[in-house]
């Protein structure tokens, strides 16, 4: 049963268009938790064999996982991944309850990149206490799985004035 689940999550994962899925979705293909967190680890395990990644992360307080390759993303350009970089470390540094008119201003000169990345879905724009607020998606965090930890503002800032 397991083998069968895991082959079946797995080509769920492999042919999801968003890029990303909600772990309960994943959970519901299982009959328990516990063989959830079994298929989980061989899933997990067999798309390392492959070169690719599974990532789980938090958005809007619900867990997801998106499927990752080694390697940048072909829709968005180095700039795009810096923009997201900037974003992630203010986010880190300011907290992520920025209104979205803020976070235009702070942004405007790249905005049009940053539109370009809510399409292509690693940002969002979501209502918060009556204010639009611009959020980061599973889909970008994971991305920069290996250095979203590193993402200091202070130390981005540092190094843009070197230049």
């Amino acid at each position: 049963m397991v083998e069968s689940t895991t082959k079946r999550l797995s080509q769920l994962l492999l042919q999801n268009q968003k890029g990303m899925i909600k772990e309960q979705e994943l959970i519901n293909f299982c009959e328990s938790e516990e063989e959830f967190k079994k298929v989980i680890k061989q899933i997990v395990k067999n798309f390392e064999d492959l070169g690719l990644s599974l990532v789980r992360t938090t958005y809007k307080n619900k867990k997801y996982y998106v499927l990752t390759k080694p390697g940048k993303d072909s829709k968005i350009s180095p700039s795009m991944y810096g923009i997201l970089a900037m974003l992630i470390s203010t986010y880190n540094e300011l907290g992520a309850d920025i209104p979205l008119v803020k976070i235009k201003q702070i942004f405007r000169n790249v905005w049009d990149d940053i539109d370009l990345l809510i399409e292509e879905g690693y940002l969002n724009i979501n209502q918060k206490r009556g204010e639009e607020h611009l959020v980061i998606t599973p889909l970008a965090k994971a991305s920069f799985k290996d250095i979203i930890k590193d993402l200091d503002l202070k130390r981005i800032m540092e190094m843009i004035e070197k230049e």
